[in-house]
């Protein structure tokens, strides 16, 4: 088999429940193949905030992360893979590298919203994991 530690990057998105579909199938070949589910929450939040707010609003975003990986939990449930999740207050591109360093992952599966041009190198996580990944890279369009 390719891959035995697949990291799917999810935020609960069209794109993203495409990539969990597409995860789905490529472990049923692979009963012993494990995924983990990860969820980057990073607020950016003006330094004159209140810290009160700011904790209040973390913990939202948290809960919100938590929900959102039961719902592709919920998804994955009639696998017999062994499925983890994880919610880390990192932005998207630190958080999914530093996992597949930390967890050994070998590929990553993603949505890939297409952009073009200029916007696909200062927007795209995608376009930026693609070119730092040290493991292969699944977009999904």
């Amino acid at each position: 088999m390719l891959f035995s530690n697949i990291l799917l990057a999810y935020n609960d998105t069209e794109l993203s429940n495409k990539a969990l579909e597409t995860a789905k199938e490529l472990v049923k070949a692979n009963p012993e193949a494990k995924i983990d589910i990860l969820y980057a929450v990073q607020l950016a939040i003006p330094t004159y905030t209140s810290g009160i707010v700011i904790q209040e609003t973390q913990d939202k975003m948290n809960e919100y992360a938590k929900e959102t990986l039961e719902k592709a939990l919920s998804q994955l449930s009639e696998l017999p893979n062994p499925i983890h999740t994880f919610v880390v207050d990192k932005q998207p591109i630190p958080a999914i590298l530093d996992h597949t360093e930390s967890h050994g992952n070998d590929l990553i599966i993603m949505g890939n919203r297409g952009l073009s041009g200029i916007k696909e190198f200062f927007d795209s996580v995608s376009h930026v994991i693609v070119q730092k990944s040290p493991i292969p890279v699944l977009l999904i369009k």
